[in-house]
């Protein structure tokens, strides 16, 4: 069964929706990220202009969405996994802000929906292919649910790498990466997110890795016939 916060009120993305998070962007997170964090930002001129992106990021810590909204200056709905929504305070915070449940283990048809109509809105929308928190150095197993969720929403994918946002005072830096074309094959677009973000962050991917052992293991076993 579908959640009813993956459900949402298309009309309710407005332009009116937007002030909150352009006032939160430039009055709040600009000084609290800079001062504190002391926060670089490289490569706000891979996002295009006029256009709505998925957004997938890397995810090291709660602080990642606000980040996302600080480096792209524009207003961000996030897909949040759905135990998020459980909890009383920050399940009103985040709803305020435009956030829509997703289920971690499959992508319902209500979240697609919901993704598709909030683009057609003139917003972005992010995700973490992740799906949950990792560590710093290493990129963990991703979903599927970017492929699809690229193609059936006809949105291309832009790579954004996150480093430094689980330490204590920072540094932290954001590197933005070119958008992905959504026509590529599934296992391209999960490849070339993988890349990417290895090369925006300096980590290591565990997909990565297994593939290009067994690429290994093939070529060798080739050699050897």
């Amino acid at each position: 069964m579908a959640s009813k916060y993956s459900k949402k009120n298309i009309n309710t993305y407005n332009w009116l929706r937007k002030i909150p998070h352009y006032i939160t962007i430039y009055f709040f997170l600009y000084p609290f990220y800079k001062i504190w964090f002391r926060i670089k930002i490289y490569g706000r001129e891979n996002i295009p202009k006029g256009e709505n992106l998925l957004i997938a990021s890397n995810h090291l810590s709660y602080f990642d969405p606000t980040i996302i909204s600080l480096t792209t200056l524009a207003p961000v709905a996030y897909m949040a996994k759905e135990e998020l929504f459980q909890i009383p305070v920050l399940k009103q915070f985040i709803l305020m802000y435009g956030a829509f449940a997703v289920d971690r283990k499959k992508l319902e048809i209500s979240t697609i929906k919901t993704a598709k109509g909030i683009i057609q809105k003139g917003w972005h929308v992010s995700l973490f292919p992740e799906g949950t928190r990792g560590t710093e150095g290493s990129i963990g197993k991703i979903h599927e649910g970017i492929s699809y969720l690229a193609k059936t929403t006809k949105t291309r994918v832009l790579p954004l790498g996150i480093v430094g946002s689980s330490t204590k005072r920072g540094p932290i830096t954001v590197k933005i990466g070119k958008p992905i074309d959504y026509t590529l094959k599934p296992e391209e677009m999960k490849t070339q997110w993988l890349e990417a973000i290895e090369e925006l962050t300096g980590f290591k991917s565990k997909d990565l890795e297994e593939t290009r052992a067994e690429s290994d293991n093939k070529e060798a076993v080739l050699q050897n016939s």
